[in-house]
């Protein structure tokens, strides 16, 4: 789940409103997607470009950047891991571009800074193999030689806080 737009809990101050509590129809599992491409698109846009092919589970990974005028800014990169269903790749990919773009925000911080939240890009979509979606199912993986740069840009590891 994103934490986009909020701040650190050391960071708020006591006059800031508590969260938003959602109504109980919006909790309600059938309506916690974000409807990208739906069937009125796919049919009326797209043609038949994308085939009659079944939709299939993918995964993409998406990087948003946030940006500000301020001074003192700090950007904040957000990687993102997204299930779309799609007939091919290439419908996949142009839905995760879509999602990404539905994503992008601006917002006045608690010093009333304007920052900004922008698909920076589209990193990989991969069909997901294992789409039974038991425990264990692999959902995504990558490869990676260097542990050290890895660990500099995943601030968690070294006990940061965002």
């Amino acid at each position: 789940m994103s934490n986009r737009g909020s701040e650190p809990e050391a960071d708020r101050t006591r006059d800031m409103p508590p969260p938003v509590e959602l109504p109980e129809e919006l909790l309600e599992e059938d309506n916690r997607s974000v409807s990208i491409g739906g069937p009125a698109a796919v049919g009326a846009e797209r043609g038949s470009v994308f085939g009659d092919a079944e939709p299939e589970p993918y995964v993409a990974v998406l990087v948003t950047e946030s940006t500000s005028d301020s001074a003192d800014f700090r950007p904040l990169y957000e990687e993102s891991f997204v299930l779309v269903t799609a007939s091919s790749d290439e419908e996949a990919a142009e839905k995760a571009r879509e999602y990404g773009k539905q994503q992008e925000v601006s917002y006045h911080n608690e010093d009333q800074q304007l920052v900004s939240w922008k698909l920076k890009h589209v990193v990989e979509v991969r069909r997901i193999e294992d789409a039974t979606f038991d425990d264990g199912s692999e959902l995504y993986s990558r490869f990676f030689r260097n542990y050290t740069q890895y660990s500099s840009f995943e601030p968690t590891l070294g006990g940061e806080e965002l």
